[in-house]
Protein backbone atom coordinates (compact mmCIF):
# COMPACT_ATOMS: atom_id res chain seq x y z
CA UNK A 1 0.00 0.00 0.00
CA UNK A 2 1.36 3.29 -0.89
CA UNK A 3 0.56 6.83 0.33
CA UNK A 4 -2.49 8.34 -1.69
CA UNK A 5 -4.41 4.66 -2.22
CA UNK A 6 -7.52 5.11 -2.43
CA UNK A 7 -9.32 2.28 0.37
CA UNK A 8 -12.37 1.24 -0.59
CA UNK A 9 -14.49 -0.48 2.44
CA UNK A 10 -17.52 -2.78 1.97
CA UNK A 11 -19.73 -2.27 4.30
CA UNK A 12 -22.81 -4.28 2.85
CA UNK A 13 -25.22 -2.55 1.24
CA UNK A 14 -22.59 1.23 0.75
CA UNK A 15 -18.78 1.21 0.36
CA UNK A 16 -16.97 3.82 2.50
CA UNK A 17 -13.78 5.35 0.90
CA UNK A 18 -10.44 6.21 2.64
CA UNK A 19 -7.12 7.43 1.50
CA UNK A 20 -3.87 5.71 2.47
CA UNK A 21 -1.78 8.48 3.96
CA UNK A 22 0.97 6.07 5.48
CA UNK A 23 1.83 4.02 8.63
CA UNK A 24 -1.21 2.08 8.41
CA UNK A 25 -3.31 5.44 8.61
CA UNK A 26 -6.13 6.31 6.24
CA UNK A 27 -7.80 9.82 6.24
CA UNK A 28 -11.52 9.55 4.99
CA UNK A 29 -14.66 11.60 5.38
CA UNK A 30 -16.88 11.28 7.92
CA UNK A 31 -21.06 11.74 7.96
CA UNK A 32 -21.24 12.53 12.27
CA UNK A 33 -25.04 11.05 11.80
CA UNK A 34 -23.26 7.86 11.60
CA UNK A 35 -23.09 5.71 8.18
CA UNK A 36 -26.99 4.49 8.47
CA UNK A 37 -28.03 8.40 7.93
CA UNK A 38 -28.84 8.99 4.66
CA UNK A 39 -27.50 12.46 4.07
CA UNK A 40 -29.22 14.87 1.69
CA UNK A 41 -29.33 18.77 1.46
CA UNK A 42 -32.41 20.33 1.25
CA UNK A 43 -33.72 23.73 0.04
CA UNK A 44 -35.49 26.16 1.83
CA UNK A 45 -38.54 27.10 -0.43
CA UNK A 46 -38.98 30.22 1.87
CA UNK A 47 -35.13 31.53 2.49
CA UNK A 48 -33.46 29.57 -1.16
CA UNK A 49 -30.56 28.72 1.30
CA UNK A 50 -29.41 25.24 1.21
CA UNK A 51 -28.85 23.10 4.10
CA UNK A 52 -26.72 19.65 4.31
CA UNK A 53 -25.69 17.65 6.92
CA UNK A 54 -21.62 18.25 8.06
CA UNK A 55 -18.94 15.94 8.15
CA UNK A 56 -15.82 15.42 9.88
CA UNK A 57 -11.89 14.53 8.28
CA UNK A 58 -10.57 12.41 10.89
CA UNK A 59 -7.46 10.49 10.50
CA UNK A 60 -7.31 6.80 11.78
CA UNK A 61 -5.92 3.34 11.11
CA UNK A 62 -7.01 1.40 8.45
CA UNK A 63 -8.00 -1.39 10.92
CA UNK A 64 -10.09 0.93 13.04
CA UNK A 65 -11.71 2.27 9.68
CA UNK A 66 -12.41 -1.35 8.20
CA UNK A 67 -14.02 -2.30 11.80
CA UNK A 68 -13.67 -6.48 10.71
CA UNK A 69 -14.27 -5.77 7.44
CA UNK A 70 -13.06 -6.06 3.68
CA UNK A 71 -11.02 -3.78 1.77
CA UNK A 72 -8.95 -3.70 -0.94
CA UNK A 73 -7.07 -0.61 -2.97
CA UNK A 74 -9.16 0.50 -5.85
CA UNK A 75 -7.71 3.23 -7.57
CA UNK A 76 -10.12 3.00 -10.38
CA UNK A 77 -9.52 6.41 -11.72
CA UNK A 78 -6.26 6.11 -12.75
CA UNK A 79 -6.70 5.46 -16.22
CA UNK A 80 -8.97 8.73 -16.51
CA UNK A 81 -6.79 10.95 -14.05
CA UNK A 82 -3.43 11.50 -12.82
CA UNK A 83 -2.87 10.80 -9.35
CA UNK A 84 -1.40 14.02 -7.67
CA UNK A 85 2.34 13.94 -5.88
CA UNK A 86 2.53 12.62 -2.71
CA UNK A 87 3.70 15.64 -1.19
CA UNK A 88 0.82 17.56 -2.90
CA UNK A 89 -1.78 15.28 -1.40
CA UNK A 90 0.31 15.43 2.01
CA UNK A 91 0.30 18.81 2.22
CA UNK A 92 -3.98 18.59 1.67
CA UNK A 93 -4.18 16.04 4.19
CA UNK A 94 -1.96 18.35 6.59
CA UNK A 95 -4.86 21.35 5.52
CA UNK A 96 -8.15 19.30 5.75
CA UNK A 97 -7.25 17.21 8.90
CA UNK A 98 -9.84 17.92 11.92
CA UNK A 99 -11.98 20.09 9.66
CA UNK A 100 -15.86 20.03 9.40
CA UNK A 101 -17.42 20.42 5.87
CA UNK A 102 -20.28 19.99 4.21
CA UNK A 103 -21.42 16.33 3.91
CA UNK A 104 -24.05 15.30 1.01
CA UNK A 105 -24.57 11.61 -0.19
CA UNK A 106 -25.02 12.21 -3.52
CA UNK A 107 -22.76 15.50 -4.42
CA UNK A 108 -19.76 15.86 -1.33
CA UNK A 109 -19.34 12.24 0.63
CA UNK A 110 -16.28 10.02 1.22
CA UNK A 111 -15.52 9.16 -2.09
CA UNK A 112 -16.20 12.41 -3.51
CA UNK A 113 -13.48 13.37 -0.67
CA UNK A 114 -11.22 10.76 -1.49
CA UNK A 115 -11.18 10.76 -5.30
CA UNK A 116 -10.56 15.11 -4.50
CA UNK A 117 -7.36 13.96 -2.64
CA UNK A 118 -5.63 11.74 -4.84
CA UNK A 119 -6.25 13.26 -8.19
CA UNK A 120 -7.64 16.38 -7.43
CA UNK A 121 -10.98 16.11 -8.95
CA UNK A 122 -14.21 14.89 -6.68
CA UNK A 123 -16.11 12.30 -8.10
CA UNK A 124 -18.31 9.41 -6.95
CA UNK A 125 -18.77 6.71 -9.35
CA UNK A 126 -21.01 4.86 -6.27
CA UNK A 127 -23.46 8.09 -5.85
CA UNK A 128 -23.20 8.20 -9.89
CA UNK A 129 -24.66 4.54 -10.21
CA UNK A 130 -27.06 5.34 -7.29
CA UNK A 131 -28.63 8.54 -9.68
CA UNK A 132 -28.87 6.43 -12.85
CA UNK A 133 -30.83 3.58 -11.11
CA UNK A 134 -33.08 6.21 -9.49
CA UNK A 135 -33.56 7.55 -13.23
CA UNK A 136 -33.90 4.04 -15.20
CA UNK A 137 -36.29 3.55 -12.34
CA UNK A 138 -38.20 6.34 -12.58
CA UNK A 139 -38.05 5.88 -16.59
CA UNK A 140 -39.14 2.42 -16.16
CA UNK A 141 -42.24 3.37 -14.02
CA UNK A 142 -42.53 6.36 -16.39
CA UNK A 143 -42.60 3.92 -18.88
CA UNK A 144 -45.33 1.46 -17.93
CA UNK A 145 -47.18 4.02 -16.58
CA UNK A 146 -47.18 5.34 -20.39
CA UNK A 147 -48.09 2.03 -21.94
CA UNK A 148 -51.22 1.11 -19.05
CA UNK A 149 -52.14 4.85 -20.20
CA UNK A 150 -52.45 4.55 -24.00
CA UNK A 151 -54.06 1.05 -23.30
CA UNK A 152 -56.82 2.48 -21.07
CA UNK A 153 -56.89 4.94 -23.48
CA UNK A 154 -57.59 2.57 -26.84
CA UNK A 155 -59.65 0.63 -24.74
CA UNK A 156 -62.20 3.08 -24.12
CA UNK A 157 -62.24 4.23 -27.39
CA UNK A 158 -62.93 0.26 -28.57
CA UNK A 159 -65.64 1.06 -26.22
CA UNK A 160 -66.91 3.74 -27.64
CA UNK A 161 -67.44 2.42 -31.16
Amino acid sequence: MEIGDMIEVNRGQYNHWALYIGNGDVIHLVSPDGPSKVAFCSVSSFSGSVACSKGMITIETLQDVAAGNTYKINNYLDDEYKPRRTDVIMWDVDKMRGRTIKYNLLGNNCEHFVTFLRYGQSESKQADDFLKDVLTGTAGLLGVLTAVAASTTAAASTLRK
